[in-house]
């Protein structure tokens, strides 16, 4: 006889609820699938079609083969690598230093200086005040320009700080009888025990960095400069208005949707062949997180 988690005999009604839970469950992984397999097969269709495939009717690598012939791809690639590694490195460590000093309770000002990192969260200084001051600063054209305007998130460092916040007050209490001093503390307790937050903060620093755009594409005039997604979308906007690569020939025979699904692809598969692995980590990480003691 089927029995729940306790031993106990389920009632008609729970059989019924965790049926249609698991239908619901279904149902919104498939939805989630499908958007990408239909974009996967249209990446590999030679022409036009209308509506969906489950299968490509004339598959062709075509649309990848032009993305890949791009001279650039190579430093659009590497800056683009490098960007997001550097960035979110950074970020993560300003993030995680800042919010530890805001956990404090003792600490003096505290609300003070947790209101003037909430505040720049709201209210920010526009787009061409600070187009002015990046030009004065010498960082139009610099590769610093993708590193530092975002080292500094008001957003990371008060999720980190309310994480750092739920930690019992006892646990550093403890440490401190045993004669541990603060730099102890800090990588012996609070950094094992803030590994799921850090790892989910590394993850979205990494996906906004490699996603991110609008820096390359206004205040970088420099080729050499260049990330993916600038350069995909020129290709993107070449193949719908100029004849792609000098080649007119190419540009009748590929699909305009396939080369869009195929750039979908291209930007997105470094973030999906990341995440399997970094959500097993978050949830080695939140096991080993919530036993606080």
């Amino acid at each position: 006889m089927p029995t729940g988690g306790s031993g106990r005999v389920r009632s008609t009604s729970e059989k019924i609820w965790e049926f249609l839970l698991h239908v619901f469950l279904i149902l919104i992984v498939v939805s989630i699938i499908l958007p990408f397999w239909f974009t996967l097969v249209s990446s590999f269709e030679k022409v036009e079609t209308i509506g969906v495939r489950f299968w490509p009717e004339r598959p062709t690598l075509d649309s990848y083969k032009a993305l890949l012939e791009r001279p650039m791809l190579g430093t659009a690639a590497f800056n683009t690598v490098a960007r997001t590694v550097i960035g979110t490195f950074l970020t993560t460590v300003v993030s995680f230093a800042t919010a530890y000093v805001l956990s404090k309770r003792n600490l003096p000002f505290n609300r003070f200086l947790t209101i003037s990192v909430i505040i720049p969260m709201f209210f920010g200084g526009g787009l061409i005040p600070f187009y002015l001051q990046m030009k004065k600063m010498g960082l139009v054209n610099n590769f610093l320009l993708y590193i530092l305007p975002s080292i500094v998130s008001g957003y990371y460092i008060m999720v980190m700080r309310n994480f750092l916040y739920s930690i019992p007050g006892d646990v550093e209490e403890s440490a401190l009888i045993d004669g541990a001093n603060e730099v102890r503390i800090l990588f012996s307790i609070y950094l094992p025990m803030s590994l799921p937050i850090i790892a989910t903060i590394a993850l979205w620093s990494a996906v906004s960095h490699w996603n991110e755009w609008f820096t390359g594409y206004i205040y970088m005039t420099d080729q050499k400069l260049i990330v993916l997604s600038v350069m995909l979308r020129r290709v993107l906007m070449e193949a719908q208005t100029t004849d792609l690569f000098n080649d007119p020939a190419m540009i009748q025979q590929m699909s305009p949707k396939g080369l869009r699904s195929a750039l979908i692809f291209v930007t997105i598969l470094p973030i999906l062949a990341v995440y399997p692995f970094a959500q097993k980590y978050f949830v080695v990480g939140l096991t080993d997180g919530a036993v606080k003691g």
